[in-house]
């Protein structure tokens, strides 16, 4: 089985394609030639979302508690997991909000990406369209150094 294929679902595409656009972000696949195939989104070689056909399942931490809220109302649709991996499930006819998932994933990248990527962002939310580049230009910024005493 190969997902090449099955990327048709219009709500995984808008996922990955916004996952993409975190700084460092790459696509990978999880379990290649399985029945658990995955895409993944990962930042240096750590997974923060992964993408099946009809499925999406990203580490949360303060969301955790509204992600259990919403099991407990449409237990079909979303999954807390052990370590506060949460599966969410989609189809034509029922698909979670798109601003939860994108505040989601943004809390799963900020979970699970170096610090140093992290402040490249902006305060949480969906990062802004050149986020790396306005990041560099802030840092590049040096403090100036204090002068010890005599």
């Amino acid at each position: 089985m190969t997902l090449q294929n099955d990327w048709e679902n219009d709500v995984v595409k808008s996922l990955r394609d916004l996952a993409l656009k975190y700084p460092q972000a790459e696509e990978g696949i999880a379990c290649a030639g399985t029945a658990i195939e995955k895409r993944t989104i990962k930042v240096r070689n750590k997974a923060f979302l992964f993408l099946g056909k009809a499925d999406a399942m990203l580490k949360l931490s303060d969301s955790l508690a509204g992600a259990v809220k919403l099991a407990a109302k449409e237990p079909g649709l979303y999954k807390p997991g052990a370590n506060g991996w949460v599966t969410v499930k989609f189809d034509a006819d029922t698909s979670p909000s798109h601003e939860v998932l994108a505040r989601w994933i943004d809390e799963s990248y900020r979970l699970l990406a170096p610090k140093q990527l992290v402040a490249l962002l902006p305060e949480p939310g969906l990062p802004r369209k050149n986020s790396t580049k306005s990041a560099k230009s802030r840092s590049s910024k040096k403090k100036p150094k204090r002068k010890s005493a005599p």
